[in-house]
């Protein structure tokens, strides 16, 4: 009688981690073991067994929906993903900026909320370059600024502009600080998103930037997407919030980066 309950509590226990998963796009073993109240061992096992019948994919610390890499979310659909999170990332990183700093905000879901934290405390001066229709919309609204969008090809997926005439917009110009997200980030494959021609144009930004701040939630951590950006080395800041692994919090605590943790 107590193994078939104990049988219950399990598949009950997995059927909400999957719930959580399709909601969240990845999992903690920490964050699941205190959730349950139970052990890391039991996640682990749980998150394996879960694994053999297929749904997700185990990655350093937790695990991700089963997905192809170069599948990519909507704009809208990742607009909702750890929102709170997000906002204070947001917040965090616009603090960076200065007055009479030229910056460039990239496109994304996290980089959204640098803008719109801007919007509460103008900064005076700023230059901010952006490849995002959405974030350039909300940045001629707030005094102060000065804004500059990059053209190029629209992917209506992101609201990101990209390919040859956005990398032609970019030359001659550099940037006292440059914000980007990401779809991933693993210590073995660096900083990744779903869409090659994003990457290159990343890769590009990064290039022109004095410094380079990747603003990302914990969920992007252990993930690897299709095109990489660089190496998480290449970058100086990473802006995070407080939920992330402590395995991946040492292990990152290693690398030649800041967290700044929000």
């Amino acid at each position: 009688m107590a193994r078939k309950r104990n049988r219950v509590l399990t598949e009950e226990r997995r059927r909400l981690i999957l719930e959580e998963l399709r909601a969240l796009g990845v999992v903690r073993t920490g964050e699941l073991a205190r959730r349950f109240a139970v052990s890391s061992m039991t996640i682990r096992s749980d998150l394996s067994a879960l694994e053999e019948k297929g749904g997700l994919v185990r990655v350093h610390g937790g695990a991700m929906l089963q997905e192809r890499v170069a599948l990519e979310p909507s704009y809208y659909e990742k607009a909702t993903r750890n929102l709170e999170q997000k906002r204070r990332i947001g917040r965090r990183a616009a603090s960076l900026i200065e007055d009479g700093m030229a910056v460039f905000i990239g496109n994304g879901t996290t980089t959204i909320e640098i803008v719109r934290a801007l919007r509460e405390h103008p900064p005076v001066g700023v230059k901010v370059f952006t490849n995002a229709l959405t974030h350039a919309t909300e940045l001629s609204g707030i005094p102060g600024v000065e804004v500059c969008v990059i053209g190029g090809y629209l992917r209506g997926v992101s609201f990101a502009m990209v390919g040859p005439l956005a990398r032609q917009a970019l030359e001659g110009v550099f940037f006292d600080l440059a914000f980007l997200g990401a779809n991933g980030l693993s210590v073995g494959r660096g900083i990744t998103i779903p869409s090659l021609e994003e990457a290159e144009t990343a890769r590009e930004i990064i290039a022109h930037a004095q410094r380079v701040v990747i603003v990302a939630d914990h969920s992007k951590f252990g993930v690897v997407t299709h095109g990489k950006i660089a190496e998480l080395s290449r970058v100086d800041t990473i802006v995070i919030d407080r939920d992330l692994d402590a395995e991946l919090r040492e292990e990152l605590s290693t690398m030649s980066l800041e967290l700044d943790y929000a």
